[in-house]
């Protein structure tokens, strides 16, 4: 009988810290990403060094209106709505779980993201300063890529048993379900995953198929299958995070740099609940942050993202910036998301100026009419989706030629530069 206890107890120190601890598979994907991805590197880079540009220097502005003065790519609404679809991609019935579960995450996101979370008090009073309210917002999308009705939730039955960070989720000639568009949705799929995975995100930067994040159906949401102590919804929260450009808050190595001032550097992930001073890499008086959600603590634990965080994901919705095409989305019926250039128009207004491409999508050459004869002088420049300008051109008259032919094909953004309110606009290249 002995031996059969502890053969029992030996199974069970075996298995449990595949699922009681958190895994998130992120560095594994990112791993495999780069290698499939001879592009990858150069996309992710240039969003980094767009992300310190953003970040530089005292007059970064991260929320509200351009003062007088400010550079208007980094602006970004006070309040972002994100449109979300999730996609549910189940083998039985236990998988396929029911709307109120998919609402219980959306109202953690809200909670978490605008520092609404009550465990807010469970903050250590030295870090409490640095907690942020990061002003973003997740709402089910209400209109589908085709522009019908939606309720922001899709069931795919599958007889795939389980699904690993290989993105075949993603796919659903592969048993999963296509992303819809990220320019317009925040993509996440729960479902079924292998190897102890909670959860994992795509790398800002990656392919446009495979954007957004991934949860084990356990681990969404706070009801129906969510299981302790994965049962608070912060798996999402976490990988969220990571999908809007945040790094593990110890930086994925002994002592790492996760690329944010206000996050004390960290020898390693932190595991379980913990509770007091965890002083590690020098990081005294008051060591780790581990209640932050980018690290590896049970949902309980989590509480905070800080500051500098919270400036950094929001730097991608500066104009320019991977996710900035997101505050022009049209997916909910209240309008567009964001101070962001509309959708599908050929003409759009920021202020009193009034820019008109035609042919807009174009091949090569554009004509622009503008309405404002005090902006004839002005220059006019011309950003990739990563922040490059690529292109500058003066005003010359209100009615002028902007010549795109030698601009690789894709979606580039139009700004007005000069002393008065600023006006962005979206211009396709085929």
């Amino acid at each position: 009988m002995m031996r059969y206890f502890l053969l029992f107890i030996g199974y069970l120190l075996f298995t449990l810290p595949v699922w009681a601890q958190r895994n998130c598979g992120l560095v594994e994907y990112r791993q495999e990403a780069l290698r499939n991805d001879p592009g990858l590197a150069a996309r992710v880079s240039a969003i980094e060094e767009f992300t310190r540009l953003r970040l530089k220097g005292p007059s970064v502005v991260i929320t509200g209106t351009d003062p007088v003065g400010q550079d208007p790519r980094k602006v970004v609404p006070t309040v972002i709505t994100i449109p979300v679809v999730v996609h549910i991609v189940y083998n039985n019935s236990t998988q396929n779980i029911s709307d109120a579960q998919v609402q219980s995450q959306i109202d953690v996101l809200n909670a978490d993201y605008r520092k609404q979370n009550a465990d807010t008090a469970r903050i250590p009073g030295y870090f409490s300063p640095l907690a942020a309210d990061c002003g973003f917002r997740f709402a089910l999308a209400d209109l589908d890529t085709n522009g019908n009705a939606t309720t922001g939730i899709v069931r795919t039955h599958t007889s795939a048993s389980s699904f690993s960070v290989n993105d075949n989720i993603k796919f659903t000639a592969l048993g999963g379900d296509n992303a819809w568009d990220r320019d317009r949705y925040l993509n996440i799929w729960v479902g079924n995953l292998s190897g102890g995975i909670l959860g994992y995100s795509s790398i800002p930067g990656g392919q446009k198929g495979t954007d957004g994040v991934v949860v084990l159906y356990t681990a969404f949401g706070t009801r129906g299958t969510a299981t302790a102590p994965f049962n608070l919804g912060r798996t999402a929260t976490h990988e969220i995070g990571h999908w809007l450009n945040l790094i593990h808050i110890w930086g994925d190595a002994d002592c790492g740099d996760d690329a944010v001032s206000d996050t004390p550097p960290q020898q390693t992930s932190t595991q379980g609940n913990p509770s007091g001073m965890i002083v590690s890499c020098g990081n005294g008086p008051y060591g780790n942050m581990y209640m932050d959600y980018m690290d590896f603590t049970d949902d309980i634990g989590m509480h905070m993202f800080s500051l500098g965080q919270r400036d950094r994901m929001r730097t991608l919705f500066a104009q320019g910036g991977c996710r900035y095409p997101l505050l022009s989305s049209t997916a909910l019926t209240g309008g567009a998301v964001g101070t962001g250039p509309a959708t599908g128009a050929a003409s759009q207004t920021a202020g009193e100026l009034s820019l008109q491409f035609y042919p807009n999508p174009t091949a090569g050459a554009v004509l622009v009419k503008m309405n404002d004869p005090a902006r004839v002088g002005s220059i006019l420049d011309v950003y990739n989706q990563v922040g490059q300008r690529v292109l500058t051109q003066s005003v010359t008259g209100l009615s002028f030629q902007l010549n795109i032919a030698s601009l690789p094909g894709g979606l580039y953004f139009v700004n007005l530069r000069d002393s008065h309110q600023q006006g962005s606009y979206k211009l396709v290249k085929l």
